[in-house]
Parts: C-alpha cells; sequence; structure tokens
C-alpha cells in the first residue's frame, strides 16, 4: 500500500505557458525561437552556424528575422559577406537592445510567474500564502 505523503495531491500539476510578441494586428513579431535564435547569432556569429545550432534551416532562420524586422520596422542583424574567414551575421545596434530589453522582461516575467505558481499550488493544497 502506498502512503499518502508518497504522492502528494496535485503534485503532478505542472503550469505551463510560452510569451510571444506580436503586431497589433496579430502578427507574431518574436516567439522564444525566434528569441533564441538571435542570442545564438549574438555568440556563434553567423546564421548558419545559429540555425544549424537550433536545428532548423537557414531559409526559415532568414524568413522568420526578415518578418521580424519588417513589423518592427528596424533591422536586427547586420550581415557581412566574405573574406578569409566567410561571412559573418551580427546583431544590429537596435537588434542589440531588443534582445537585452527581451530578455530583461523576460526574467522577470519567469521570476514573477514562479512566485505566482508557487502560490496557486499553495493555494490548490491549502495551505496559506
Amino acid at each position: 500500500m502506498t502512503e499518502e505523503n508518497e504522492f502528494p495531491k496535485y503534485s503532478n500539476i505542472r503550469v505551463c505557458y510560452r510569451i510571444w510578441l506580436e503586431s497589433e494586428d496579430n502578427m507574431k513579431i518574436l516567439s522564444d525561437d525566434t528569441w533564441a535564435l538571435l542570442r545564438s547569432i549574438g555568440e556563434l556569429g553567423t546564421l548558419t552556424r545559429a540555425s544549424e545550432a537550433m536545428n532548423i534551416s537557414y531559409r526559415k532562420a532568414w524568413g522568420d528575422l526578415k518578418k521580424a524586422e519588417q513589423l518592427l520596422g528596424f533591422a536586427l542583424i547586420e550581415k557581412h559577406r566574405g573574406g578569409a574567414r566567410g561571412g559573418e551575421t551580427r546583431l544590429s545596434g537596435e537588434g542589440l537592445s531588443f534582445v537585452k530589453a527581451f530578455e530583461d522582461f523576460h526574467t522577470e516575467f519567469e521570476n514573477d510567474v514562479q512566485q505566482a505558481i508557487r502560490r496557486f499550488k499553495r493555494k490548490l493544497k491549502g495551505k496559506p500564502v
């Protein structure tokens, strides 16, 4: 026989959520995946390496970034062709600021949501909040 404390009530509940940005006409601007792609470009220095690291096609990565740039009205990345080492892709100044602002927002949101989840689970268990 299983003891009641071994599988506490509501212990199998997980709260799931995603964050993304949309335009006023509901066009997706930035998802967690696009944000991760931008961060990867910042770390790896090329769109090719970033898309490979994320296991998405270069074409999809390029398309997602171009769509986001179009909706935002500014360039997120700067591409530099050629040279002995090949080309590189960097975040533009505005792109870097945008990624950093979203990162800060994401961290703050995550912290707030985790606190709310803890309060929710305490309430479910009948404990004081």
